[in-house]
């Protein structure tokens, strides 16, 4: 497969990525992220198109985009075309599949992503019946589909210009991805009132297509790509969440060999997640408080049960271990988020000795859910949501954006939980499980790892991607704690004594620290973060910290180049290419 390559005709900008069409940018500002097609299968899960072939050639000042392949796993059977033309008007996107046999769907076709930079933009929805609304893309996090039966949509851009994008084949509807930590607006093909899954068969033939066009505005002279960065610093100072790691769920400790390295970082907390149901649940909470003890860290238990009065089997424990735990989650198994009435519920069944210890709700699932059942913020102490930057795409720079969009749902989390503490556990580099399947035993991993496992666990985006996550929730100013990843293993920042459990496709030695080790440790004498903005963020950025011996950065340069880098006006030279650099900057 070829590398992405921008091109450039007139005013217009676009990326072509195999046979997918990113950052179109008109006037050098982004008017589109993203055009591309999409199979989610029974249980909402993506599945990869498999690109046999593509061509990009131009003629006569027009650019051409063809591409052909098939579908991949229950969609193997699909074969579908792709031919897109680029002049400096706009462009056009036509999507064509059909099957040799019959396959389930949930969606097909095409999706097309507006950049979150244009929250709040005027905008103009033309309806599938005629109707035309004028409104505004969403500032605040819209929990639901904020346009629907759409045909057509334009948007203003910050230069007065407009960006009309016109939709053909399909009934199509928005929701706003930033729900997700998605740094889009999701248009897509397929109401997602419509019954499904829909039986795909052969002699069906799908064909929609995207118009992009563009009109007004003054040109601008565009941004040529160099190796210098630069990095302003502002004088405003934020606190850090305090940081923790989960314990694994299979192991809940942290083995004796890695006792004094992890004391060393100096972690706020652990998170321990039990079942309420699991006779081994009580040992498991024993086994992180006695961790916590060891590395002088606090324990977090996430608990779900079927009801808040199984809880009662844990109103045992002693003084001494309670006093290791600072929150206990509540979530249920048969809600997406803890009931309401369940906080004073759980209270009685964990009895007295639990007064001292912050009782946690909200949900274990993604901000979404809290967005769209909020909760009592006066009912619980603490309200959570977990992220993760893997619910709609894998690519590197989809997980690059969608780290600054921690910062937006960051911000909107406070308007719903205020004035209840707020937390964000777990964060993970994938996520660790469908809550949507519903065929659990079909939802295959699309890699040869577990689903909830990703290979770049061990590498420095990894690495590079953690920092930012925490620049960004830091940025935010309402996060308490923040828990990441897990302590040891292949979703860890450590691997195991045994080493890896798929030599072949997670190479790592046993005992081997990954690179993400190194943010925490540069971080374990640190407590605030100082504001600052890249001019090329989703090529390197970087988190600047307070700590005891002075200001420290964690350069991420997430490019496959060497790079120049200046913060707050200081050259520091250059910095590797894909890799965390850290580096003090003051004494």
């Amino acid at each position: 497969m070829s590398a992405a390559r921008t091109v450039h005709i007139g005013d217009l900008a676009v990326t072509i990525d195999g046979v997918d069409l990113r950052d179109l940018r008109w006037h050098d500002t982004e008017a589109v992220r993203r055009i591309y097609p999409v199979f989610q299968d029974r249980n909402w899960t993506n599945r990869l198109f498999r690109i046999e072939e593509s061509t990009i050639t131009e003629v006569d000042g027009v650019i051409s985009l063809r591409g052909h392949g098939t579908g991949s796993f229950d969609a193997a059977p699909l074969t579908w075309q792709v031919e897109a033309t680029i002049d400096k008007a706009g462009l056009e996107y036509r999507f064509r599949a059909e099957t040799s046999s019959i396959f389930w769907r949930n969606r097909l076709g095409l999706c097309v992503l507006h950049p979150m930079s244009a929250a709040g933009a005027d905008c103009s929805v033309q309806h599938v019946n005629g109707a035309t609304t004028d409104s505004q893309l969403p500032e605040e996090i819209s929990p639901h589909q904020p346009f629907i039966d759409m045909q057509a949509i334009a948007h203003t851009l910050p230069d007065g210009s407009r960006c009309t994008v016109e939709l053909v084949g399909d009934t199509f509807e928005m929701e706003d991805h930033r729900n997700w930590t998605d740094a889009s607006f999701k248009t897509y093909c397929t109401p997602i009132t419509l019954p499904f899954p829909v039986e795909v068969t052969p002699g069906d033939v799908i064909e929609q297509s995207i118009r992009v066009s563009f009109d007004g505005g003054a040109n601008v002279e565009q941004t040529h790509t160099t190796d210098a960065v630069h990095i302003e610093v502002a004088d405003d100072v934020h606190l850090l969440p305090r940081l923790g790691l989960c314990l694994p769920t299979d192991e809940p400790s942290i083995p004796e060999a890695f006792i004094d390295d992890f004391a060393a970082l100096r972690l706020d907390h652990l998170r321990v997640d039990i079942d309420a149901s699991d006779p081994r649940a009580i040992d498991h909470v024993l086994a992180a408080v006695e961790s916590c003890e060891r590395i002088d860290a606090h324990l977090r238990v996430a608990c779900t049960s079927h009801t808040p009065d199984d809880l009662a089997a844990f109103a045992g424990l002693s003084p001494a271990q309670l006093s290791r735990i600072d929150c206990w989650y509540v979530f249920a198994h048969d809600h997406k988020v803890t009931p309401d009435d369940w906080a004073d519920r759980a209270r009685a069944a964990l009895g007295p000795a639990f007064a001292e210890v912050a009782l946690g709700g909200g949900t274990d699932l993604y901000f979404t859910e809290l967005n769209r059942e909020p909760p009592d913020p006066l009912a619980f102490d603490e309200l959570n949501f977990s992220l993760n930057p893997q619910v709609h795409a894998f690519d590197d720079r989809t997980l690059i954006q969608n780290a600054m969009t921690q910062f937006e749902v960051s911000r909107n989390a406070e308007r719903l939980t205020e004035p209840a503490g707020l937390s964000v556990s777990p964060i993970s580099l994938r996520p660790r499980f469908n809550p949507n399947a519903t065929d659990p035993a079909s939802d295959v991993s699309n890699t040869a790892l577990p689903s909830n496992v990703d290979s770049r666990q061990r590498t420095y985006f990894a690495a590079c991607w953690t920092a930012m996550s925490i620049k960004y929730l830091a940025a935010a100013e309402t996060i308490d704690y923040a828990t990441y990843f897990e302590t040891t293993g292949w979703r860890g920042i450590v691997e195991g004594s045994a080493g890896s459990r798929d030599p072949e496709n997670f190479p790592s030695g046993a005992g081997e620290k990954f690179p993400v080790w190194e943010v925490f440790a540069a971080l374990a004498d640190a407590t605030a973060a100082r504001s600052c903005t890249s001019d090329a963020p989703e090529e390197v950025d970087a988190l600047i910290v307070e700590t005891g011996e002075g200001q420290v950065a964690l350069i991420a340069n997430y490019s496959d180049r060497v790079r120049s880098v200046t913060i707050g006006g200081v050259d520091l030279g250059t910095v590797p290419a894909q890799q965390l650099t850290v580096t003090t900057l003051t004494p």
